[in-house]
């Protein structure tokens, strides 16, 4: 057996989660004030685990449950913990940048168990009943010896947290573990160690799969969810639609055939979804007004078992479906638009990235992320049915291009694709040219040409005359003038984590002092107001949602829930446990609950 893992001693100190610790395993513990954060401060760069482990855990700030029936164990004063559960926290831990720890196991030598970083050109080798450990090939004597217990190997705790040059700290029930100094008597140390071991401790087991609900949309008081049930012993599912006013009791919503429901598609107050009717697939549309569903198109000889439905959308007034076959790596998109209660081929891509339209041609890109990323930008003109490559030869439109340290080449697709004033705006880059940055151009829609507006972005937007990019150096909001005739100008003071637009107005995350941080910016005046900082537990991985309300979040901490953040900036918690799925509509958001069945919703 062979895992990756990171942050071995994160993984190792769960197994403290037997009977209380003993004295000579909390003697070590770190209790630093000069140079030490507190616990609130360094929360999200740690992992937390309570002494009486009932199997959750905080790893990088975020509530989690650890499968598989694990026992942990302790011998003379000593935590012993199985490898496989080294392995499986590790992998949801920090400390990527220092590489990665392979936990290697080998039948033949059932007693040795062998941990190697190659980045860090470090090696650990235990052997069951040894007294000894080799550190990179050094003798390292062990106050307990590794143990094979119930079939499993067990490894000391206190020797690899030695072994590793980790932190540790016990703090009233708590473990601490991690690369960070944690001040254990500071005041805000004190004030959050309760509601961490609270939800540490917390019993519930999480709902069963099979009573599971998914959010799907809402429309005033009525919620809809899906529910899947599995039929012939789990052989096949089926999705069933319900409707939930208000308290009262849910009802199934009854619509023909056999229905997909989960990659359904809301455009306005319509619900698109495909169903299958007498071994016939057809795109219906259910009515959340009228609560009744209509057969739109019939699909052809497309089936739900061939892919999925990716996209539906109204452009220029017409209807146009994206449905893919095959999987996602050899699979494709077609994209239709429905005519006469049936679909009219438009156009084929390996993944349909962006679709615009003016009244003579449609403009798409493809992300081809199996084949070649360049000329990938296309015009199909609507009369006469003919395509043609649009931008420089040799050029990659609606992806962006990372390139990592170690050589490592990644890609993502950038669904922006504008029309403006007759010409296109997308990000792009030189496929030939591995150093060339991610940039925004106008590229002509007639022939293959392009003008570089700005480097170095990773998103974009365009409003009026001004152009607003996401600088990838900085991490700022920049400006400048669409004709790209004026210098950059730095819109917010802060390097930002994620930002969306609603409404012309731009709202943008920020790990400042406080921890993470909202931010509102009005691009008519310019003006940047910091509008709340979020609760502890919310990270540059935390996302956000914008409606006409305001902001909302979802926080997995040991201040868990729904928060939501009026245009004040006055943040309220509007539920106060461990979300598992949400939605926002203009209506609020819709949510379950990881131990707890239900859909829930809040404005």
């Amino acid at each position: 057996m062979k895992k990756k893992i990171m942050m071995l001693l994160l993984t190792a100190c769960l197994g403290l989660g037997t009977a209380g610790v003993h004295a000579a395993e909390s003697a070590g513990s770190t209790d630093q004030g000069s140079g030490s954060r507190s616990l609130k401060e360094a929360f999200n760069e740690l992992a937390i685990i309570p002494s009486n482990y009932q199997g959750k855990a905080f790893m990088q700030g975020q509530k989690t449950d650890i499968g598989g029936d694990y026992e942990v164990v302790q011998r003379n004063g000593r935590v012993l913990v199985p490898i496989r559960l080294m392995g499986y926290l590790a992998e949801h831990t920090t400390g990527a940048d220092q590489g990665y720890w392979d936990v290697v196991w080998n039948a033949k030598t059932p007693d040795d168990v062998l941990l190697q970083n190659l980045p860090l050109k470090r090696t650990v080798k235990f052997t069951v009943n040894s007294t000894t450990m080799l550190v990179n090939g050094k003798s390292v004597k062990l106050d307990v010896p590794p143990q094979k217990i119930g079939g499993r190997v067990m490894l000391p705790l206190r020797d690899a947290a030695t072994a590793l040059g980790k932190q540790i700290a016990w703090l009233d029930g708590l473990i601490l573990i991690g690369d960070t100094s944690v001040d254990l008597k500071h005041p805000d140390t004190l004030a959050v160690k309760n509601a961490i071991k609270t939800q540490l401790t917390d019993q519930r087991n999480r709902v069963d799969y099979e009573k599971v609900a998914t959010p799907l949309t809402q429309l005033g008081t009525d919620v809809y969810y899906l529910k899947t049930v599995y039929l012939n012993n789990g052989a096949s599912v089926e999705e069933q639609l319900f409707r939930q006013t208000g308290s009262n009791k849910a009802t199934r919503v009854q619509v023909p055939g056999k229905p997909v429901f989960h990659s359904g598609k809301r455009i306005g107050d319509i619900f698109y979804y495909v169903s299958t009717v007498s071994n016939q697939a057809y795109l219906f549309a259910y009515d959340l007004k009228k609560q009744q569903p209509e057969k739109v198109a019939s699909l052809g000889d497309w089936r739900p078992e061939d892919g999925w439905l990716t996209e539906v959308r109204k452009l220029d007034n017409e209807l146009l479906v994206n449905l893919h076959v095959g999987d996602l790596t050899m699979g494709g998109d077609m994209l239709y638009r429905v005519k006469n209660g049936a679909l009219e081929e438009v156009l084929s891509a390996k993944s349909l990235t962006s679709v615009t339209a003016d009244q003579e041609a449609l403009y798409s890109t493809d992300f081809r992320f199996m084949t070649e990323m360049a000329n990938n930008l296309s015009r199909l003109d609507l009369t006469t049915g003919e395509t043609a490559l649009l931008g420089e030869p040799g050029y990659a439109y609606g992806v962006a291009r990372s390139v990592e340290e170690n050589g490592g080449v990644g890609f993502r697709s950038d669904s922006t694709l504008v029309l403006k004033d007759g010409a296109l705006y997308a990000i792009g880059f030189n496929d030939s040219d591995p150093q060339d940055p991610n940039s925004v151009y106008r590229i002509d829609t007639t022939g293959r040409k392009h003008v570089k507006l700005v480097s170095g972005a990773s998103q974009f937007w365009l409003t009026g005359k001004q152009l607003y990019y996401l600088e990838e150096s900085s991490g700022r909001l920049m400006r400048t003038a669409l004709n790209g005739g004026e210098t950059p100008a730095a819109m917010s003071s802060q390097r930002i984590s994620q930002l969306q637009m609603y409404e012309n107005v731009f709202y943008y995350t920020s790990v400042g002092d406080k921890g993470m941080e909202l931010f509102r910016l009005d691009p008519t005046t310019g003006q940047e107001k910091k509008l709340a900082a979020l609760t502890p537990g919310a990270t540059a991985d935390t996302t956000f949602e914008v409606n006409k309300s305001g902001v909302y979040y979802v926080n997995r901490g040991y201040e868990p829930g729904i928060y939501h953040i009026s245009s004040d900036g006055k943040e309220r918690r509007l539920s106060k446990d461990t979300v598992d799925q949400s939605v926002l509509t203009d209506s609020g958001m819709i949510y379950t609950l990881v131990y707890k069945e239900g859909v829930y919703s809040v404005k």
